[in-house]
C-alpha cells in the first residue's frame, strides 16, 4: 500500500456520519429546525441513501460559529 492511499484510509477510519436525529438530542432542536438548517446552508450535510448525514467535522463547525447554542 502506498503512504498515499494508507493516508486516505486512515482518513475514512476517522469519518463519523451522523444523523439529524442523533443530533437533535445534542442541540436539543426539533427534525424540522435540523432541515430547515441544513436547507438554507448554516449546517452543512450530504443526502445518502435518501437520509441527511452530516460530518464531526461539520458539526464541530456550526457549534463553533454559535448556531448550536441557546440565545437566552
Amino acid at each position: 500500500m502506498t503512504e498515499k492511499n494508507k493516508k486516505k484510509t486512515a482518513e475514512l477510519n476517522d469519518l463519523k456520519l451522523y444523523t439529524l436525529t442523533e443530533i437533535e438530542t445534542v442541540l436539543g432542536v426539533t427534525h424540522r429546525t435540523l432541515l430547515t438548517y441544513v436547507t438554507t446552508g448554516k449546517l452543512k450535510a450530504t443526502k445518502i441513501g435518501g437520509r441527511w448525514k452530516v460530518t464531526k467535522s461539520a458539526l464541530k463547525e456550526f457549534i463553533d460559529a454559535g448556531n448550536g447554542t441557546p440565545k437566552y
